[in-house]
């Protein structure tokens, strides 16, 4: 009981480190109940269940289903992401757990207490949230489709299945959380949010190799013919240029940047510093964000015709998007909640507030200029070859890049807010 007061303790006093986890939770839950209502909606049935045959060659799986099912494994990762990452930030407390002399059981339910309750509030809230949203996707797919029926009925399933999936998450959350503290030792806890060094290839030819990678990807797009399936290859080529640009490209060139135009500049040279660490330690939501969008604009494409795929793709691409988004905003404020000895030593070498202020600044717009820009050089062209080719309007490809664009830019305001507020506000006395 001692373990389980101290859990609950620690989790109300930083509730800051488990808001993000909690959101993610929620909307996760919620989104999960509104797909299993779409796969198990009885007025959707006609069209939506699985077309056997004699033999499996002959089973036909709609496509809506198929993208249902796909959404709700992609949640299911997205949780497994944030509950990583809020292990992250709570390494320092197990270490001085185990310093303490408290044990390997102990150390994993103290974290698992924590991961249960935020589940326990997170479920109901995310199922009242979706049963909130699920009469407008009815609404909204029933007019598409010319349904007249009641668009408050919620197949009882669609509980059963959710309620089912938190269960499994939450055991699997179980298994991940003692595997990650019987790997680390406390030296490793310890290190875990200190840790900011990233290095380039030693290979001079490498960093020009993932260059040459990610606009090959550009050019596979005219030598195949058009087709939606045809920008699948490309788009994959493209993120191993992505990944390795972030992890080798874009270390030399802050290096070089520091050593050269930066380094008599006071505020480039620190939020450079920081951007660079935080882009490296957000290489795998920028992979899942290019993969993501430039693959669903290609499904939207394909499936304008087709009412009932179309509206599962846009709510698909609308929670996908938001998914990640929130995530990335999750990230960058829990990192910047470690930066607070950083930009206190800086004041203290002579930084005013206002300079303090214009570094985050500078560091979320770069940081948020760049997650925008990676997917969208291949969203620009996939989208001028649909259009090139008459499958797609100028409009629509406005509207689906303003769908992406647009929550990223308001994630980045809320990420300033909480990243000067994180930083900046503690430190008191100056400008």
């Amino acid at each position: 009981m001692g373990t389980f007061k101290f859990s609950m303790k620690m989790l109300i006093r930083d509730y800051k480190k488990s808001l993000f986890y909690g959101l993610t939770l929620v909307f996760a839950v919620a989104v999960s109940f509104v797909f299993f209502n779409i796969i198990n909606n009885n007025q959707l049935a006609d069209q939506s269940i699985a077309v056997g045959g004699g033999t499996w060659q002959n089973v036909q799986t709609p496509f809506s289903s198929i993208l249902s099912f796909l959404i709700i494994c992609f949640c299911c990762f997205m949780i497994f992401f944030a509950n990583n990452f809020f292990m992250t930030r709570k390494t320092t407390e197990l270490a001085v757990m185990g310093m303490s002399g408290s044990g390997y059981i102990n150390s994993t339910m103290y974290v698992l207490y924590q991961t249960f309750v935020l589940l326990a509030l997170a479920t109901p809230l995310g199922l009242l949230l979706g049963r909130l949203v699920i009469p407008c996707s009815n609404a909204y797919m029933y007019e598409r489709l010319h349904i007249s029926k009641d668009v408050n009925i919620i197949p009882q399933e669609a509980y059963i299945y959710s309620f089912l999936l938190v269960a499994i998450v939450l055991a699997m959350i179980c298994v991940l959380t003692a595997g990650y503290l019987h790997r680390n030792d406390i030296l490793v806890l310890l290190s875990q949010e200190k840790e900011m060094n990233f290095h380039g290839s030693s290979n001079k030819y490498k960093p020009l190799l993932y260059v040459a990678i990610y606009v090959f990807g550009i050019v596979m797009m005219f030598m195949n013919p058009h087709s939606p399936n045809a920008y699948i290859a490309p788009t994959l080529v493209g993120v191993i240029g992505v990944v390795g640009m972030i992890r080798y490209v874009l270390p030399d060139v802050i290096k070089h940047l520091k050593k050269g135009v930066f380094l008599t500049k006071r505020y480039r040279l620190i939020s450079i510093s920081n951007l660079s660490y935080s882009i490296q330690r957000s290489l795998l939501l920028f992979t899942l964000m290019t993969v993501s969008v430039t693959g669903m604009m290609a499904i939207l494409a394909a499936n304008q015709q087709n009412p009932r795929e179309f509206v599962t793709s846009v709510i698909g691409y609308i929670v996908v998007v938001l998914l990640l988004v929130v995530s990335i905003v999750y990230k960058l404020i829990m990192e910047a909640v470690t930066r607070k000895t950083l930009f206190f030593n800086l004041w203290k070498i002579g930084y005013t507030r206002k300079e303090l202020k214009k570094i985050v600044k500078q560091e979320v717009i770069m940081y948020y200029a760049i997650l925008i820009l990676i997917p969208l050089v291949y969203i620009l062209f996939i989208a001028g070859r649909f259009i090139y080719y008459g499958d797609m309007t100028i409009s629509f490809a406005v509207i689906f890049t303003s769908a992406y664009v647009i929550p990223v830019i308001l994630s980045g305001f809320l990420t300033y807010f909480e990243y000067r507020n994180a930083v900046v506000k503690p430190i008191q006395g100056g400008k």
